[in-house]
């Protein structure tokens, strides 16, 4: 047996020593901070690896509603309809954003899915489960919706992709959301360059995709050859057409001006309207507007912000643009089978009031008046008031209420009386429409 003295077992272990260090090496993991960016405001930070700030955020929101309550027929008193509605929506924005010799590169994307109570499954035949509620009596469906509300890139004054119209200036203080006032808001596809004049004052100039502002088309034989005694009004003599394929976006302008005051905006757009077959020969529809936003500092004695807006817009055959939530069908031409055309003129005017009493609490009001007259056909008046009042306990949060006026009124029938042997057709009538929601609100 062989001994190892003290003295060799201590030159022993320190001649190992330096290989059990090696062996086991200690040393920090590699760790990727994320850099804040505050080149465009809070919230954003450099992607790694890149010179592109990002900023995401989010909102959720939750709504009760009392659907429209007006005169009847209304929600309330027609059982296939829901007296009572819920809404869940949940919100995911992410804006990109990089400085270039050229200007700005951005790219936004604004997605949101929404789940709503059913509605109802309506059906003419004697199955005894119709009108039912769909989800019930074994019906399965899937009621999430999703939509693309926004997706756009920018570049230097350019502009491309899912945005707002260019044409559109105030889009409301109120929610909106069961009904809103008359005021052209509509998100689209586009292309359009806006350049900057200088001073707080730019312009600019867009090609819109048209379907998403046209609204009908009407097209049969003379009107003179409907029974009036009848209750039906349209036969297969009596036609809605609707518009043929797009050929031409619609050409889409603007002038604004922003100052510490406020801003102001004047807009204009040209639309082809183009039936589905070829004998009425079609018009060239145009809208024309202007608004106007005040900040309102006399008021500060009293409120924290207060604000107020104006503006109108006149059309002919281009009903999107005067406003975007006519109750009813709405034409922006019609036309006889013997080729006479005629174009829908129409008109709104829409103001408003916001203010914010205390960091707390805000509240806003808003009326409209539309109107739109079809060549051969009814005349629409249409009265909207919306209120709102919100509360703010903690920043990003709010628990609001809204309630909802409307009249739609409807004139006579045909009110070219020549066309029925100068005799005067029958109003439609007036419709009263009231609704109110409670909306709870977080945004993050």
């Amino acid at each position: 047996m062989r001994h190892f003295t003290t003295s060799a077992v201590a030159a022993l272990m320190m001649s190992a020593t330096p290989v059990l260090a090696a062996d086991l090496p200690v040393a920090p993991e590699p760790v990727e901070y994320v850099q804040i960016c505050d080149a465009y405001g809070t919230g954003y930070f450099y992607i790694p690896g890149t010179d592109t700030c990002l900023r995401i955020r989010g909102r959720v929101r939750a709504e009760y509603r009392f659907n429209n309550f007006g005169a009847a027929p209304s929600d309330w008193s027609e059982r296939f309809r829901n007296s009572t509605s819920t809404r869940a929506r949940g919100y995911i924005r992410m804006d990109a954003r990089t400085q270039t010799e050229y200007g700005l590169l951005r790219a936004y994307i604004d997605l949101f899915g929404t789940v709503d109570t059913p509605g109802f499954i309506q059906d003419d035949s004697s199955d005894p489960f119709v009108n039912r509620p769909v989800g019930s009596f074994g019906v399965d469906q899937d009621n999430t919706v999703m939509t693309l509300d926004y997706a756009f890139i920018q570049f230097g004054g350019m502009t491309v992709g899912r945005a707002q119209s260019f044409y559109d200036f105030w889009t409301g203080y109120a929610y909106g959301a069961i009904t809103t006032v008359a005021y052209s808001d509509q998100n689209l596809w586009l292309a359009g360059y806006t350049f900057d004049l200088g001073n707080g004052l730019s312009t600019s100039w867009s090609v819109e995709d048209r379907t998403a502002r046209q609204q009908d088309l009407f097209t049969g034989q003379y009107l003179n050859q409907i029974d009036y005694s009848s209750s039906t009004f349209f036969d297969t003599n009596i036609y809605n057409q609707g518009y043929g394929g797009m050929r031409f976006p619609d050409l889409v302008a603007n002038i604004r001006l922003d100052q510490g005051w406020g801003s102001a905006q004047i807009m204009g757009a040209l639309s082809e309207i183009r039936y589905l077959e070829s004998y009425p020969s079609g018009k060239l529809g145009w809208a024309i507007g202007g608004g106007i936003e005040f900040n309102l500092p006399w008021f500060t004695n009293y409120v924290s912000g207060f604000q107020a807006v104006v503006q109108a817009t006149y059309a002919q055959g281009a009903m999107g643009y005067v406003n975007s939530d006519w109750q009813n069908v709405n034409w922006d031409a019609t036309a006889q089978t013997d080729g006479e055309d005629g174009i829908t003129t129409g008109w709104s005017v829409a103001w408003g009031f916001q203010a914010d009493f205390t960091p707390e609490w805000n509240a806003a009001l808003q009326a409209s008046f539309a109107n739109a007259r079809p060549y051969h056909l009814w005349n629409q008046n249409q009265w909207d008031v919306v209120g709102k009042i919100g509360w703010t306990p903690v920043n990003g949060f709010e628990i609001g209420t809204e309630v909802a006026y409307r009249n739609v009124g409807l004139g006579d029938l045909f009110p070219d009386y020549e066309l029925n042997d100068g005799n005067p057709t029958r109003p439609l009538g007036q419709q009263d429409i009231i609704s109110v929601l409670i909306r709870v609100q977080r945004d993050f």
